[in-house]
This record gives structure tokens, sequence and C-alpha cells, in this order.
């Protein structure tokens, strides 16, 4: 499967919000960096954040999904 990042972000909270919407629409992601965040302790991976990726064939679906929550 080929993953395409669709969000980077140092917020733990958007995080959860997109993986929530994403389980919710049944929407193929990973978060690579996600645990090693956690690691880091607060701060985390600084102003690099965390990546959300999916896979090519739900690009379109989520990037929908991304545009209609103003938080991100």
């Amino acid at each position: 499967m080929n993953f395409i990042t669709i969000l980077n972000t140092p917020n733990n909270f958007q995080i959860a919000i997109v993986k929530n919407l994403f389980d919710q629409e049944k929407i193929q992601y990973r978060i690579p960096d996600e645990f090693v965040n956690s690691a880091a302790g607060i701060g985390g991976l600084g102003i690099t954040g965390m990546r959300v990726q999916v896979i090519e064939e739900d690009l379109i679906r989520a990037k929908k999904i991304l545009e209609g929550v103003s938080i991100l």
C-alpha cells in the first residue's frame, strides 16, 4: 500500500480527532511518529510533529473529512 501524508501536527488532540473521524469512516491510516512523540514527552518531536498518512485510495475522502473540521 502507498501511504500519503495528509496532516502534520504537533498537537495530540488533533491526532485523536482525526483518528476518531477516520475510524468512523473506515479510512485506512497510519501515524508513523505517534509512539516516538509519546516517548519523547511534552514537546515530543518539536516543530516536526506527527504525520497522519492515508492510503492513496482514501486520499480524496480523507481530505474532504479534514476540510469539514474547523480546528485542524
